[in-house]
């Protein structure tokens, strides 16, 4: 509801407005009107519009707004999808290219008896049409039976987790991709040459298709292990993000403190009945609260530690002028009674806390925080000062002169990541109720005392809403939810990527070694020790691993550039991070060889050469 006074007040900054356009009208049209509008009024009413504050008004579409702050977030795993997609599909395009082997003499005979190229092309893709229909198939049933695993999944990070489903776009976009995959899979693994008909009297082995494929095999190594790196990068900074965000310091101290919001509605002017009666209603619950077993300390306050309202009001300190141009300081505002800086943990680093006289009919007097200590009172004491609200918004407060009575420490009311932000208490009980909540400190067991807490609560305010009941710290692991989801989810495809990309190595060289057998018989025969021949093959796989190695270092460095968004106090190309990445993937390259290579070692050169 918005009053009259909301309303005819120029300087109530405090409302959101949501439009529809009229009929035939666009979208710059409705911005050119606000646009013109607005200087229209900053010239009519400067006073409420003053340029050093740097107001704006913007008109957003609606759905914009709303997919904002997830649009980084979406296209960090959209991009995360299609790279594990990427080395899926060189994953899979190893196995047609290996089994096209088996099969060259099998197409020259086809080709020699008349079977043109396309016809050849449309044999393969047929074949790769059914493979990947079944593999479509697979994965869709898959999908299906993961969405309530998901859901359960993200619904500890998202309250719109239950909308997450498969629809028929989805499904559609799978087949057409699946398809795409079969059609690219048939160009791969048939390269048509003039020399065909000559492979049928050599035995169906072509040079020239052989050095192709075995290049295109080695490139698509190590395309793997470059995407692999790059997606293992991106899962390591947003996993140390995680960590840096939930080692972030608050401010205060935060063991052992529960919150509750508990907003009584009152009229929201000051000693009317109603707000007589919400105060004593908001004294009794915290007197019943502070004698519960486990409880040391209550505090009521408007808006609960580590939370903000966006209650902004602009200040003035007396005997400073501002300066002419300079922004007007802008501090948050918010209620407090005497406990609520002891409960919340929040430090008094000069001056006192309120005391039980700060109430209606005393002098009035504040608390700020140390950053608008700063601004307003540079190099000096604040405490006894004085300061006036020269942008009041809310018709409750007055412009009356204020004095300061202490500095507390900053807190990161606007979220672990945010800057502190200026923070101005008044007295709970000296000012209109705007909204309330309690902040009660106890031992080790307040986590499982809250809803008996939430009961008391319940029985004295039976009409009331009981909102985020819950400690600091489960406060504190809600914020970071959303960056843990985004780490776990890179981290996760990462992970597949890694696997796929050591099956995908280890195919490739298992493959290699099969077929150099009787060239491998020959070099042991010629005196090659077994130790020698690991040595081969596992140099000339770390030789794609280190291709993929340094290609993947190169794109992670541009490609992290873009995470710069969704990390805190992390840099996009963080040494340590890529350090441990190449590790990681050198170690797990070079494993994947390892099998191959330990094979190639026991290769009996009598045996290969006699079959041979």
């Amino acid at each position: 509801h918005i009053g009259a006074t909301m309303q005819q007040n120029r300087q109530h900054r405090m409302t959101e407005v949501v439009a529809r356009l009229a009929p035939g009208a666009t979208l710059a049209q409705a911005r050119v009107q606000v646009a013109t509008e607005y200087a229209r009024l900053r010239q009519q009413y400067p006073e409420a519009y003053p340029a050093e504050a740097g107001y704006q008004v913007a008109v957003i579409p609606f759905k914009q707004a709303l997919g904002a702050r997830a649009q980084l977030t979406l296209a960090v795993l959209l991009a995360t999808a299609v790279f594990v997609l990427i080395i899926a599909a060189a994953n899979v395009a190893n196995l047609p290219l290996m089994r096209s082997v088996r099969r060259e003499h099998e197409l020259a005979v086809r080709a020699s008896l008349g079977a043109g190229v396309g016809r050849l092309r449309r044999l393969l893709l047929v074949e790769n049409l059914m493979i990947s229909g079944l593999g479509a198939s697979l994965g869709a049933v898959l999908a299906l039976a993961g969405v309530p695993l998901l859901t359960a999944f993200a619904s500890r990070y998202s309250p719109r987790a239950n909308e997450i489903h498969l629809d028929a776009t989805v499904l559609a976009f799978a087949l057409a991709l699946a398809a795409l995959v079969a059609v690219l899979l048939s160009m791969v693994a048939f390269i048509p040459s003039d020399d065909m008909l000559a492979s049928v009297s050599a035995g169906g082995r072509r040079a020239g298709g052989t050095i192709r494929r075995q290049r295109l095999q080695s490139g698509l190594v190590v395309v793997q292990v470059a995407v692999s790196v790059m997606l293992l990068a991106g899962a390591g900074l947003l996993t140390r993000t995680t960590l840096r965000i939930a080692e972030a310091p608050t401010g205060l101290q935060t063991e052992n403190v529960l919150t509750m919001s508990v907003n009584l509605r009152v009229s929201g002017v000051l000693g009317t009945d109603a707000d007589v009666l919400a105060r004593q209603q908001y004294d009794r619950i915290r007197d019943e609260l502070a004698a519960q077993p486990g409880v040391r300390l209550v505090g009521v306050g408007s808006i609960m530690p580590l939370r903000t309202m966006g209650m902004l009001v602009s200040l003035a300190a007396e005997g400073r002028a501002p300066e002419p141009g300079a922004p007007v300081p802008r501090a948050d505002l918010r209620m407090a009674g005497p406990e609520y800086f002891a409960a919340a943990g929040i430090p008094i680093q000069r001056g006192r806390p309120f005391l039980p006289t700060d109430r209606s009919g005393a002098p009035k007097v504040v608390i700020i925080n140390q950053l608008l200590a700063q601004q307003l009172f540079p190099g000096e004491d604040p405490v006894g000062r004085r300061l006036e609200l020269l942008d009041a918004q809310s018709s409750a407060l007055s412009t009356d002169w204020r004095t300061v009575v202490g500095v507390a420490g900053n807190t990161q009311d606007g979220g672990p990541e945010a800057q502190p932000m200026p923070a101005i208490f008044m007295p709970f009980a000296q000012e209109a109720l705007i909204s309330g909540g309690f902040v009660v400190r106890g031992d080790s067991t307040i986590a499982a005392i809250a809803p008996q807490v939430t009961r008391l609560v319940r029985r004295l305010a039976p009409t009331t809403p009981i909102e985020n009941v819950m400690t600091i710290a489960q406060y504190k692991d809600l914020s970071v939810a959303p960056r843990r989801l985004n780490a776990e989810l890179v981290s996760a495809f990462g992970l597949l990527a890694m696997i796929l990309s050591a099956v995908g190595i280890a195919g490739v060289f298992a493959f290699s070694v099969s077929a150099r057998m009787t060239e491998i018989g020959v070099r042991m025969s010629l005196g090659a020790r077994p130790g020698q021949v690991q040595q081969m093959v596992l140099a000339e796989g770390g030789v794609l691993v280190g291709l993929g190695l340094l290609l993947g270092v190169a794109g992670a460095y541009g490609a992290t550039g873009l995470l710069r968004g969704l990390l805190f106090d992390v840099s996009p190309r963080d040494p340590q991070t890529f350090a441990a990445t190449v590790l990681a993937m050198a170690v797990i390259g070079l494993a994947a060889c390892w099998g191959p290579a330990a094979r190639a070692a026991r290769i009996d050169p009598a045996i290969t050469l006699r079959e041979g």
